[in-house]
């Protein structure tokens, strides 16, 4: 059963690196079975011997890489691919330090180690995935989450909607908070792509960082426990029919 839909794909995110800030597209190409074009391309290592032994295995967990919510100092530090991906740009808080070929970044991770090496536990090292992501979960999956969601957090913990500490992919407009968290096994269609909704994705303590300012005084992860009875934000979703999708575009719901 079709259930009709007039509301819309709000925006579009990916996230180049992995624990560092991302960009918001107009629209984007996806593919079946893959992750968002770009997204979580790139990760860089917590500069560990041991993570460094592992790096020709493929997808690792989070615990190798730099992440916020166990070094909340990589707030403001940036490193985005030009328009043709053929160079990295390290930026801090918005001002570039400098910028290497994609393939030859070993200066910008000596540049982020100088700048900032508490942060490491060693000379840091970029990785990338080509055609792959280092999302939270092996699987090709994107994520998606409601508006109203990111609302009512926001109304929740006194601030602002931020899909920052969220970072999900696709911000759907929706009127009831946390509707999505019931919508798995649901087909979603947006404009000629289809995706398969799969589970909700539960959060860490990395929503506690504010992206603006890296202080986590604040225990928001356990306000979630408190007053929603759970700590899921967002859903995974399969993407089942390649497409174009564009901010702006009607979804639909087939249960």
């Amino acid at each position: 059963m079709a259930i009709d839909s007039s509301r819309k794909l709000e925006s579009i995110w990916r996230f180049p690196v992995k624990g560092l800030m991302g960009q918001t597209l107009s629209c984007c190409n996806l593919a079946v079975n893959a992750s968002l074009p770009g997204d979580r391309e790139y990760a860089i290592t917590t500069g560990s011997p041991i993570t460094h032994e592992k790096l020709d295995a493929g997808w690792m967990n989070k615990r190798h890489f730099i992440q916020l919510c166990a070094t909340s100092g990589v707030v403001g530090w940036q490193l985005w691919p030009d328009e043709a991906h053929e160079h990295l740009i390290l930026l801090h808080h918005g001002t570039e330090i400098m910028r290497a070929p994609a393939n030859a970044a070993t200066p910008l991770m000596e540049a982020l180690y100088q700048h900032q090496p508490e942060i490491f536990s060693g000379q840091p090292r970029l990785c990338r995935m080509s055609g792959d992501a280092y999302t939270d979960t092996p699987a090709p999956w994107i994520s998606l989450g409601g508006s109203a969601s990111l609302a009512d957090f926001g109304k929740v913990t006194s601030t602002p909607p931020d899909n920052r500490r969220f970072r999900l992919n696709l911000i759907i407009e929706t009127e009831t908070p946390f509707e999505e968290l019931d919508w798995a096994g649901r087909i979603m269609t947006i404009g000629s792509v289809t995706l398969e909704i799969i589970e909700p994705v539960g959060r860490c303590a990395a929503i506690n960082v504010d992206p603006d300012t890296a202080r986590s005084d604040t225990d928001f992860l356990g306000m979630m426990r408190n007053h929603y009875n759970h700590s899921n934000l967002g859903m995974f979703a399969r993407i089942t029919t390649a497409g174009k999708i564009c901010c702006g575009d009607r979804y639909q719901l087939t249960s």
